[in-house]
């Protein structure tokens, strides 16, 4: 078919891979280098992938749409059925097509064929032979990847027909003819090449024609050709075909290439119109299926069409949405209009309960406007809606109870919020049944079933129970309680003997007269018991008692003991749950009726308690009844008297280690020293203005607990200089170690349930030690048995809890009473933090707090808390500590009691091992294998101290109360009570007084309901009964025909003297506590001032030891100046002469050094061992006793300051170091010189002369070891004496010996020896010696005799409840009993004292209206007895004085009392029968003129007192009975 010559260069039709019909418009298609072929000056590629430059760029989608047309072009994925062939057959693919096609697809099928040649390159990628220039084209594959994906061929894909191709084949072909064929890009190897030949070169055909192109084989299935076919593109310029058409004929259309080469072999195209069918076959495709994205220029007139269809639809679509639109936006915009009214009438409007009109009309699917018309309507009054949530309930509950009915009505009106009747019906309210009369059963019963058991319906699990009592203030003024129809408000004790009842107006008379006389009393207080859960907030109320705060320990046990016997009786044991523990307060008498109700039986054997506790060494395992146990409030224990806080702010202090005292002044010292505190801050904590405040007590604690952690270097220094700094620091250690230890426990969040047991056991050990060593002088009796029994409480509640439900938490906040303090908070706050309400308000606001406190449970957010109850705001992370607050692990169950105790203990023992406590006290194996010894019986004996009320507090720690007054009998008639209760106040006049008639008129009628109806009575002439809604007939009486309200009766008979108690809770709380910061100043001076003497200072003074006269070294631990406590005073001020400054310190222990044998002229020195003098202390109640640190107060005028030189232990070869192992670790200490301390004591003793002290009056010591005192040299014999002193001490065995102006006579007793001269010139009796100097003419003075002197000069003031007060500066004055010298007697005769002149003071008689008069209670001048007839013969003239004068007025009875001398006094002093003075039988002058005798008067005089509290000042009422025998006139 071809030349010959040519024959080599194409393929012959045997070795065709396929015929040479082509059913794709290929006929006769030769050689595959002539598809190849380019034209470099056409512009366009020949390649297929270079057509359509714009439309049909490189890249995949146009491969990838191409290969989809093509038969061929299947791909399968790699991992398919097709692809598992490594392989493909080479008779199955057309290897010319696929060149042709030069896909990366197409490459894939020819090298899975083995039709491409491959290799790797020296880096280890994959080459391939490019079939038409040879050239080995780089894939960047390698080799350790196969090839088996179409991408892997894309580099090769892209070589072929690009310019570096084309212009290789170009250059092959244009080599010379005689080249070697083999050198040329055509030479190929068989095995990877399609054909081996020689290169590709066109040769002229001798049968050329010319080319007509191909015809268009348009496909049936599409529109017609002249309708698809893209005239847009048909132009020559850019981007246009490359082919033209020919339609001359249109059901025949063909195709040329726009390079045709216009000739061509036996008809068929030529190779450029070839290709033009690849284009045609693209328009196809983009004729059946266009592309959206298409450009409109490769679109046909059919495809414009439908595009202008399509856009003609939209155009209508639009329109439609845009009609739609435009209603939608109408109704949005009306919706817009509907809400902004909406937000207008919210803004603008008050609605009332607006959540609630929306959410109503919301369910009901209203619109937003028929919601804005709800809202006006609501707005308007109009329409109100119904139906209240939980909530609404809630928040009128608080409403009601804290602001009451008319707060509730306003809000109701105003917000909406549900109404009182609403509240009734949805809720109940608390109601406690009073107490009216006695405690009964049923009062207990009541409460618990409706208060307790009514409320807890939905619970199953059983909780311990803790009951809770204390007591708050109530107003002493009885109410009537319609409900019942009786009086309250009386003390429950008391109020048996009288009927509550008030049927008549003398039953109210008859009560107010069994008040006045003492039998009944209005309460005082109400005794509050409430009853909690253990792992519960809740506290439930269950009797409130009236108390007159008379009860004795047996009737506050029948009170405990009742009030649990209800719960167990009612079912609320088996209910609720057994009953754990009982808390109070520090209340004396309720701590013993505790002791003997709850500590008294042993723990059983069986008990399931037992196994745990008694593993527990030390720990008192006596319980009450059931396994109950006393229980004491933790704060009280912090903050109150006796408290934790109050002992360490107290002026004694605390006694540590081995005596060292610890008070609040050497506290303030040292706390300065912390960064976080100034002088202000130190002050307020110290020295708080109230004693209650829990944040400001743990606040202290605190900062003495991180003083303490900052000195360790400072106490680990042996060698330290500052001896007595070093002893203090070692002291507050160990105080800080018992403060963390009972501290830490309650307010660190992160201590486990464990880790909380070992402090508390810490703490009990520490205590049981130091308590053992210093008894009182540590801390009080009761409070030592509280902090005890607390400790002991939290032990057995825990181990209860593990046999209950070992898996629940147990909080130890949860005992004590703080639950029924909180309860009080609310109860205060009700009434607007006023604590004075009467017992009817006080029961109401019990029940309100009650359900105060069930809505803050549901809603904690809502609940303020209580600043002065919480452990922590100033401390406030300890703020209210609750079980939620707690991150440590306290599930009961993982808590090991006795190992927690035993390490608890063992921490003890590391802490007194370092401190200065005797290991006898410690020893706690041997001291706890004695049974009768536990942690509340130190000292064994079974003696339980702080128990009896007989257990005398340290007057150093405790002022007592005022001794009450008891009111005398009064024997008026009872309508004219007033005249005896009456205010005395000499400067307000009298208020008229008005009868009960009278006041009934004065009060308003108003009140006084009318009468509705007229109902027929027994008694003709009475009054109709009112009548009417609310209003009960039980609740009036008749009274001359008008009928009155028993609230009425009660306020005008039973409380006419009503006064309201004080609205300030200081003033209350401090009428019955210790004041911790009374009469303190914190302003003395600076330590820095070199004429200061401190608190802490080491000082001398002299002290008597039996018939000794020696001098003490003392460490002060006290100074008061007009008995205000000060940290430091002036040295001159203290050392004056008429100084009122005392000084109190701790005798301490100095002991003398060896005399040297090589300098036996050398003074010897006196070394401080560490230790302290001590004395025997008998055990209370017992016949043991243990030793306390001597405690010397003197005048600051017998003190003298000393600063001792340091020196060091361990550098003396005079002493023997084991006498100072009391200095724990230290090497030093200091020393005074024999010479210092013995010309010191002469000093102080010629001052003790100047100053005329009694040699009785000095410090007396009595050591325990008569060694320890007076101060003792190497031999024994005593080292610092008084020589002169001791003489005149054992002379005059202690009395003050004074010399005689008149007689130079030695006296003890200045007054009776200068008496003896008085009198003896008063009746010219001469006198045995001759006098220096005479008596004085006028007025002698009754201790020196003399006359004219300034400072003899005497006052006298009789206070209302003490013995008269003299005042005089007389040298030679000295104390006396003022009422034995009045009577005198046979040892001492004398009866010369001063008296205050009634006729120069008159006592008036009471005015109208009163039974006495206020005495004058100031100072005034005194006359002494002696000089009383003179100054009434001056004075007073216009009275006869017998003896002296004859003529005048007598002399009332008390002045001739006081003229009178007795035949004993007058005998005593020699006086001749003849010579004496005037003497009157005293026993029938106060028979006579009933006047007390002497004895009698001189001692504490009794004021009368109202029987319910003091008078008001305003308009009194007296009580007028409406039927008496007599008339008081």
């Amino acid at each position: 078919m071809y030349p010959p010559q040519y024959a080599s260069w194409f393929i012959s039709e045997d070795e065709s891979p396929q015929s040479t019909q082509d059913n794709n418009l290929y006929h006769n298609i030769p050689h595959v280098s002539d598809t190849m072929h380019s034209d470099p000056t056409s512009g366009y590629s020949r390649s297929p992938d270079l057509d359509f430059r714009v439309s049909l760029p490189l890249d995949d989608q146009y491969d990838t749409d191409y290969s989809h047309n093509s038969p061929d072009s299947a791909f399968s994925a790699p991992g398919s059925p097709e692809a598992s062939s490594s392989h493909i057959a080479h008779s199955d693919i057309d290897v010319v097509e696929e060149l042709k096609l030069n896909t990366p697809d197409s490459l894939l099928r020819l090298f899975n064929a083995n039709q491409l040649e491959i290799d790797s390159s020296p880096q280890q990628r994959w080459i391939m032979r490019c079939p038409e220039c040879s050239e080995w084209c780089q894939s960047g594959i390698t080799t350790s990847v196969p090839l088996y994906l179409p991408g892997q061929f894309r580099s090769l894909s892209n070589h072929r027909g690009s310019k570096k191709c084309v212009q290789a084949v170009n250059k092959w072909q244009k080599r010379p003819a005689g080249g070697n064929v083999l050198d040329g890009p055509g030479s190929r190897s068989c095995s990877t090449t399609l054909v081996q030949r020689d290169p590709i070169i066109v040769p002229p055909s001798p049968d050329e024609r010319a080319c007509t192109g191909i015809t268009i084989n348009w496909p049936d299935d599409v529109r017609p050709f002249l309708m698809m076919f893209p005239w847009e593109s048909y132009h020559d310029g850019p981007n246009a075909l490359p082919f033209t058409v020919d339609i001359t004929r249109p059901s025949d259309p063909r195709a040329r290439s726009k390079h045709c080469h216009s000739t061509t072999f036996e008809n068929s195209p030529c190779s450029e119109c070839v290709i033009v069918h690849r284009h045609i076959s693209r328009l196809v495709e983009i004729a059946r299926d266009p592309k959206a994205h298409t450009n409109y220029k490769y679109l046909g007139l059919g495809h414009m069409q439908d595009i202008a269809k399509m856009y003609a639809a939209q155009v209508k679509e639009l329109k439609l949405r845009a009609c739609n639109d435009s209603r939608k936006y109408m109704t949005s915009l009306t919706q817009l209009d509907d809400y902004n009214r909406l937000l207008m009438a919210i803004s603008e409007n008050d609605v009332p309960r607006l959540q609630q009109v929306i959410k109503i009309a919301l369910d009901g699917g209203a619109s937003v406007r028929e919601i804005v018309n709800k809202l006006e309507d609501a707005i308007e009054g109009v329409y109100r809606p119904r139906g209240y949530g939980s909530s609404d309930v809630d928040i009128a509950t608080l409403v009601y109870r804290l602001g009451g009915r008319q707060l509730l009505y306003a809000l109701n009106h105003k917000l909406g919020i549900p109404s009182i009747r609403t509240l009734r019906a949805r809720s109940t309210f608390t109601n406690i049944t009073p107490t009216l009369g006695p405690i009964r059963n049923e009062q207990l019963d009541e409460n618990i079933r409706s208060i307790v058991l009514g409320t807890r319906t939905g619970i199953t699990s059983l909780r311990g129970v803790s009951f809770m009592i204390d007591e708050m203030a109530l107003e002493e003024m009885a109410v009537h309680i319609g409900k019942y129809n009786m009086i309250g408000g009386l003390c429950w004790k008391h109020s048996n003997v009288v009927d509550p009842v008030l049927r008549t107006y003398d039953s109210a008379v008859r009560i107010a007269h069994k008040i006045h006389n003492q039998e009944v009393h209005l309460g005082k207080e109400v005794t509050v018991i409430g009853v909690a859960c253990f792992g519960e907030d809740e506290l439930y109320p269950v009797l409130a008692a009236p108390t007159c705060k008379t009860e004795d320990a047996a009737d506050m046990e029948g009170i405990l003991a009742r009030a649990i016997e209800r719960w167990s009786a009612t079912g609320a044991a088996s209910s609720v749950g057994p009953v754990w523990s009982f808390a109070t307060d520090g209340d004396a008498t309720r701590r013993a009726a505790g002791h003997r109700l709850f500590v008294k039986h042993p723990l059983s054997m069986d008990s399931p308690l037992f196994a745990i506790l008694s593993d527990m060494p030390g720990l008192n395992t006596l319980t009450g009844d059931n396994e109950v146990t006393l229980d004491f409030d933790f704060k009280h224990i912090f903050k109150l008297d006796p408290g934790i806080c109050t002992l360490i702010r107290s002026p004694a202090g605390i006694t540590l280690n081995n005596g060292r005292i610890i008070n609040a002044m050497m506290l303030s010292r040292y706390l300065l020293w912390l960064p976080a505190h100034d002088e202000a801050s130190i002050t307020k904590l110290l020295h708080p203005d109230d004693p209650q405040d829990v944040p400001r007590a743990i606040e202290l604690m605190q900062a003495i607990i991180t003083f303490s952690q900052l000195q360790y270097d400072s106490i680990d220094s042996s060698f330290s200089t500052n001896i007595d700094i070093r002893a203090d620091l070692e002291a507050i250690k160990l105080l800080s170690n018992l403060i963390e230890s009972i501290l830490l426990p309650f307010i660190d969040p992160h201590l486990s349930l464990t880790h909380q047991v070992q402090y508390l056991s810490r703490y009990a050990h520490l205590s049981f030690s130091i308590f053992r060593t210093h008894r009182r002088a540590f801390m009080p009796y009761q409070l030592y048995y509280d902090t005890q029994t607390m400790t002991k409480n939290i032990i057995f509640c825990i181990r209860k809890q593990q046999v209950l439900d070992p898996r629940e938490k147990f909080f130890i906040g949860d005992s004590g009473d703080d639950r029924l303090e909180l309860h009080f908070g609310r109860t205060r706050m009700i009434g607007g933090h006023n604590s004075g309400c009467s017992y009817s308000q006080v029961l109401d606001r019990l029940g309100a707090a009650k359900d105060i406190d069930s809505v803050f449970k549901r809603h904690p957010e809502l609940d303020p808390g209580h600043r002065r109850l919480k452990m922590g705001t100033r401390h406030e992370n300890v703020d209210h500590i609750n079980r939620e607050m707690w991150r440590g692990d306290i599930v009961s169950g993982r808590c090991d009691l006795p190992s927690a105790w035993q390490t608890g203990r063992d921490m003890a023992l590391s802490i007194l091992t370092a401190s200065q406590i005797d290991p006898v006290n410690y020893s706690f194996a041997t001291l706890f294998s004695n049974p009768a010894i536990d942690m509340h019986r130190p000292f064994g004996m079974n003696k339980y101290l702080g128990i009896s009320l007989d257990d005398a507090e340290d007057v150093s720690m405790n002022v007592p109360p005022p001794t009450p007054q008891i009111p005398e009998a009064l024997s008026l008639p009872l309508p004219d009570l007033d005249i005896g209760l009456m205010h005395e106040d000499a400067d307000e006049p009298d208020e008229p007084m008005l009868t009960f008639e009278e006041a009934l008129t004065a009060q308003s009628d108003s009140d006084l309901p009318a009468p509705h109806s007229v109902t027929i009575l027994s008694d003709p002439s009475a009054p109709p009964i009112p009548e009417g809604p609310g209003i009960r007939p039980d609740d009036y009486l008749l009274f001359k025909g008008r009928w009155i309200h028993k609230q009425t009766v009660c306020r005008l008979v039973i409380n006419k003297d009503f006064v309201s108690k004080s609205c300030n809770r200081l003033e209350r709380v401090r009428a019955g506590y210790t004041k911790v910061n009374r009469r303190i100043d914190m302003s003395a001076g600076r330590i820095t001032d070199r004429n200061l003497f401190l608190v802490g200072d080491i000082f001398v003074t002299i002290i008597r030891s039996g018939r000794t006269v020696s001098i003490g070294v003392l460490r002060s631990t006290l100074i008061t100046l007009n008995n205000i406590s000060c940290s430091s005073v002036n040295i001159t001020v203290m050392k004056a002469t008429r100084t009122t400054t005392k000084i109190t310190g701790q005798l301490l222990t100095i002991i003398p050094t060896n005399a040297s044998s090589d300098s036996p002229s050398k003074p010897l020195q006196f070394l401080w061992t560490g230790g302290y003098v001590k004395s025997r202390s008998v055990i209370q109640g017992t016949s043991d006793a243990t030793e306390r640190v001597v405690i010397i107060s003197v005048p600051g005028s017998l003190v003298e300051p000393i600063n001792p030189e340091p020196t060091f232990i361990r550098l003396r070869n005079d002493i023997n170091s084991d006498d100072f192992t009391e200095i724990k670790g230290g090497q030093s200490t200091w020393q005074v010189s024999q010479d210092a301390l013995q010309a010191a004591c002469e000093l102080l003793w010629e001052k003790s002369l100047e100053i005329k002290v009694n040699l009785k009056s000095l410090a007396s010591v009595t050591p325990s070891d008569i060694k320890a005192f007076p101060y003792r040299l190497p031999d024994g014999t005593p080292a610092i004496l008084s020589s002169e002193g001791t003489s005149l001490l054992i002379a005059s065995e202690g009395e003050r010996i004074s010399e005689c102006p008149l007689c130079s006579a030695k006296a003890v007793d200045m007054r009776a020896h200068a008496g003896l001269h008085i009198l003896h010139t008063l009746t010219n009796t001469p006198e045995e010696i001759a006098l220096v100097e005479p008596v004085g003419v006028h007025s002698p003075c009754g201790f020196c005799a003399r006359s004219g002197r300034p400072e003899c000069t005497i006052t006298i003031a009789f206070p209302s409840n003490a013995a008269p007060t003299l005042a005089t500066k007389c040298l030679y004055q000295h104390h006396f009993r003022y009422g034995f010298a009045d009577h005198g007697s046979k040892n001492k005769p004398c009866r010369n004292i001063p008296l205050k002149c009634e006729l120069c003071h008159p006592i008036l008689p009471p005015e109208p209206g009163r039974t006495s008069r206020r005495a004058v209670s100031g100072a005034v001048e005194a006359v002494w007895r002696y000089n009383m007839p003179k100054h009434i013969l001056k004075e007073h003239t216009e009275y006869s004085v017998p003896g002296y004068k004859s003529i005048g007025v007598p002399l009332p009875a008390s002045m001739l009392k006081a003229i009178s001398l007795s035949d004993l006094e007058q005998a005593a002093a020699r006086i001749p029968q003849e010579r004496r003075l005037f003497t009157c039988d005293l026993e029938s002058l106060e028979k006579e003129n009933n006047v007390g005798s002497s004895s009698k008067s001189t001692g504490k005089r009794r004021a009368l007192q109202p029987a319910a509290s003091l008078p008001s000042k305003r308009a009194r009422t007296a009580m007028k009975p409406l039927q008496m025998t007599t008339t008081l006139i």
